[in-house]
């Protein structure tokens, strides 16, 4: 039976990424900021920022990377607005009609895009982490309790939170293990499996990005 449990939910984690269902769970609730963003600038900044909406392509001019921090390095929001606003025409006409509330909101929500020193996205790695069922196994606190855990008493899922756990300056290590499976990585547990043929590795940069953010300081 417990075999089968496992069975079951390395094949429901490997599909998910097709077709997200019962593998996914759900995302905090969308801040102003973020609201205004989604409707207003993810059609052509793309929905982690990385400039590659579905409008992108259509633009003569190739967007910014907010993943990128450098990009922001400098620049007070004050100084972003003044420069939205003097450019607003054609695809930007709608930093024209934003209230500077609003405005401002979506700013504040694009500088939380970006890792400092790091071509990262810590949104794309949790959705990605959702979605492909990563919480069945390490839980959706990354404290290795999800539901699959206690069948996997023998090797028990990685735990995130635990002081133990580093993510800085293993990432090279990390994306090894999750690209080629925990097993072939490093000889440790059969029921990690490798995501290199499901996820790029940019990718598994920003799984490793969000795995980051669960032990608290």
């Amino acid at each position: 039976m417990r075999t089968q449990l496992v069975g079951m939910t390395l094949a429901m984690m490997m599909g998910s990424m097709g077709g997200v269902t019962a593998a996914e769970t759900p995302s905090p609730a969308p801040s102003h900021g973020e609201q205004i963003y989604t409707e207003f600038c993810a059609s052509c900044h793309g929905p982690y920022g990385r400039g590659d909406g579905p409008l992108a392509t259509d633009l003569k001019h190739t967007l910014p990377d907010f993943t990128n921090s450098s990009w922001f390095a400098g620049r007070s929001d004050e100084q972003i607005t003044k420069a939205l606003v003097a450019s607003s025409h054609g695809p930007m006409s709608v930093a024209s009609v934003l209230k500077p509330e609003a405005l401002k909101a979506a700013i504040g929500y694009t500088l939380t895009l970006s890792v400092p020193g790091k071509r990262v996205s810590v949104r794309a790695g949790r959705d990605i982490y959702n979605a492909a069922g990563c919480w069945g196994c390490h839980g959706k606190d990354g404290d290795g309790r999800g539901p699959v855990a206690t069948a996997l008493s023998d090797n028990p899922p990685r735990d995130f939170t635990s002081p133990k756990f580093v993510v800085e300056g293993r990432e090279d290590e990390l994306a090894r293990t999750i690209s080629l499976g925990a097993e072939e990585a490093f000889h440790g547990s059969k029921h990690m499996p490798a995501w290199a043929s499901h996820l790029s590795p940019q990718q598994i940069r920003d799984v490793i990005a969000y795995i980051g953010t669960f032990k608290k300081p």
